[in-house]
């Protein structure tokens, strides 16, 4: 079995094609779901210092990843999660300090 590995957007696509990915937003390319036996992209949001913090985040799975953040790779309108949840980060820190 092959190391899952999530890359950053920009590494599996290009900023120039107008993408309108907010924050840091991983992608899991070939995802293996071994009761279907398929592979699938996964997307993952990751808040501001995750890499650097030893804290314990909630996660929020949400079916439909290529709607969920960007408007290029959406089947008709972006969700626009990753822009709320980093218009959340904002206001939660304003209100810690």
């Amino acid at each position: 079995m092959k190391p899952i590995m999530a890359k950053p957007w920009r590494s599996v696509f290009s900023p120039s094609e107008g993408h309108s990915i907010t924050g840091d937003v991983r992608i899991i390319d070939d995802f293996y779901i071994p009761q279907l036996d398929v592979e699938r992209r996964v997307w993952i949001y990751l808040p501001r210092g995750y890499e650097n913090s030893s804290k314990h985040y909630p996660v929020l799975y949400i079916h439909d990843g290529q709607n969920v953040f960007d408007k290029v790779t959406s089947n008709g309108t972006e969700w626009e999660i990753d822009e709320s949840l980093e218009e959340y980060a904002a206001w939660l820190y304003s209100k810690c300090h």
